[in-house]
Order: C-alpha cells, then sequence, then structure tokens
C-alpha cells in the first residue's frame, strides 16, 4: 500500500480546519446577533459609556449600524437551529428569509439551494411569494365578505318569514271572529293585512334574488381568477422547464464533443446557452465580492472582477 504524501496529508489537514471553522463561524454568527439584540433591548452599551447604540456598535465593532439591526432582526426572525445548521447562507440571504413566515421560509428551502442560490434571485423568489400570499388574501377576505353578506341575507329572509307569519296569524285571528262581530272596519283591516303581507314578500323576494344573483356572480369571478392564476403559473413553469431542459441538453451535447460538425442552424439557441450560463456565473461572483466587502482581499476581488471583463473586451475586439 503506497503511503500517502505529504501534499495529501497536508491538504486532507486544511479541509478539515476550513470546514470546522465554517460550522464555528455559523454558530458565532448567531451568538453575535443575539449579542447585539441584547445589548440594545437592555440598554447595557450605557455602562460602557455610550448614550447611543449605534455609537456603541460603530465604535466598539467597526459595524455600521444599519448592518447591525439587520444581524438583529436574523436573532429575532430566525430560530438558532436554521443560523447555525452549517450552511454557509451569509448574513445577507439570512437577512432576506428573515422577513418571511415559517411557512414561506420553509417553501424556499425545499425548492432551494440556498447556498448556490444569489441573494439577487432569493430576493426575486421573496418578491414573487410576498405577491402571491397578498393575492390570495385579496381573495380569502373576499369570499369571506361574500359569506357574512350571505349571513346577513339570510337572517333578514328569517326576520321576514316572521313577519308573514305574524301577519297571517293575525288575517287568521280576524277572519276567526263571530259573524256579528266582523264588522265592516274588520273587513277592511283584514284587507289591509293581506296587503301589507304582499308588498313584504314581494319585496323580501326581489332583493333576496338581486343579492343571491350578485353573491354568486362575485363567487364565479373569484374562482374563475383564482383557476387561470394557477392555470398561468403552470404554463409559465411547463415553459421555463421545456427551455432549461432544451438549453442544458443542447450545452451537454456541445460539451462532450458530440456537436455535428455541420454548420449549427441555431446558433441563437446556442450562445442563449452560453450567455445564460456566463450571466449567471458573473452575478454570483460579484454578489459574492459584494458579500465580502470587509474582507481583507476585498481589493483584490474587484480587482480580478474588472479584470475579467477587460478580458472579454479585448476577446470581442480580436
Amino acid at each position: 500500500m503506497n503511503e500517502l504524501s505529504a501534499e495529501y496529508i497536508k491538504a486532507a489537514e486544511l479541509d478539515r480546519r476550513i470546514k470546522t471553522s465554517a460550522q464555528l463561524a455559523q454558530q458565532s454568527l448567531y451568538d453575535m446577533c443575539m449579542g447585539f439584540k441584547e445589548m440594545r433591548d437592555s440598554r447595557l452599551y450605557k455602562e460602557l459609556g455610550y448614550s447611543d447604540f449605534g455609537e456603541y456598535c460603530e465604535q466598539e465593532t467597526q459595524i455600521n449600524r444599519q448592518s447591525v439591526y439587520k444581524y438583529i432582526k436574523v436573532a429575532e426572525n430566525l430560530p438558532s437551529e436554521f443560523v447555525s445548521s452549517g450552511r454557509q447562507i451569509g448574513i445577507k440571504k439570512l437577512y432576506l428569509l428573515s422577513s418571511l413566515s415559517e411557512s414561506e421560509r420553509t417553501e424556499l428551502t425545499e425548492n432551494n439551494d440556498l447556498e448556490n442560490t444569489s441573494a439577487r434571485e432569493l430576493e426575486r423568489q421573496i418578491k414573487e411569494l410576498k405577491v402571491k400570499a397578498a393575492n390570495a388574501d385579496v381573495l380569502s377576505h373576499r369570499l369571506e365578505d361574500m359569506n357574512n353578506i350571505c349571513d346577513t341575507i339570510s337572517k333578514q329572509r328569517d326576520k321576514a318569514d316572521r313577519r308573514i307569519r305574524q301577519l297571517e296569524a293575525e288575517i287568521k285571528e280576524l277572519e276567526s271572529r263571530p259573524i256579528e262581530v266582523a264588522v265592516e272596519t274588520d273587513s277592511k283591516e283584514v284587507a289591509n293585512l293581506k296587503d301589507a303581507m304582499r308588498r313584504v314578500d314581494l319585496d323580501w323576494s326581489e332583493k333576496y334574488s338581486k343579492l343571491e344573483e350578485d353573491s354568486l356572480k362575485d363567487r364565479r369571478e373569484l374562482l374563475q381568477k383564482a383557476e387561470q392564476a394557477e392555470k398561468d403559473k403552470q404554463d409559465k413553469l411547463s415553459q421555463l422547464r421545456a427551455e432549461l431542459d432544451r438549453t442544458k441538453a443542447e450545452y451537454e451535447k456541445k460539451l462532450s464533443g458530440k456537436a455535428d460538425t455541420a454548420p449549427v442552424q441555431d446558433d441563437k439557441a446556442i450562445f442563449k446557452a452560453y450567455l445564460s450560463t456566463a450571466v449567471d456565473s458573473v452575478t454570483r461572483l460579484v454578489d459574492f465580492v459584494n458579500e465580502h466587502n470587509d474582507s481583507d482581499n476585498y481589493g483584490l476581488f474587484t480587482q480580478k472582477a474588472r479584470q475579467l471583463a477587460d478580458i472579454i473586451n479585448s476577446k470581442l475586439e480580436v
């Protein structure tokens, strides 16, 4: 059995140290967030001679107050096990996730690789999720309003039915009087009561029919909108999946060296695949540089990124 080389042993040890440090960094991140929250809430910074919490942060930690309040929001809205899970998400994406409910956060986490999803893409998905939730709330409120209207209609109808029964009882009582007592005045009263009953019944029937018609119409419209929204979403997802599958197939065929040697007819699609991959890589690179603006290597990162742009320009000129 061959002995392990010194370089391999060094690489393995360095890999172990990096992974351990990454785990400790995630745990330390949550501890720092909770520390800032406790310092602000308890106002213990006053004991250190500071009258303002933001001043304390900038003077003692060299972290601006805007960033500190992001750390505090993470501590307030995300569970410790989520922040300290070992995933290298970064404070920017953690801050975006802290604005979501637990169910919304779970949905995004299950459908995305948070470590490899850019902060910009995550922010876009969160906005779409918020719009979806807002639309659902609107539909829910409108349906609740319709149910309330139906309840009101039912109560009004019950009231009208009771009035009709009362009028019928009065008419029956008048009609049951002895002939010698049922004078002309009684006949007029009976006629008036019957007329009033007919008017109440007619008025209520018209009113109820109109309200019921409006209620059913609104319900149908709401259901149609909800069904159309779901259909549009599924159509869009199908289009995106088809486009992704086609682009991946073309790209993989190109990489494997199995592409036809004849002139490519659909050069626009191939260019689009290359461009999509390049844009995604450049976006991730820029997000990485921006997220590490407080790093000692920030100047080197930005210099190399700009050199990449210069290389692209020089290649195109040739």
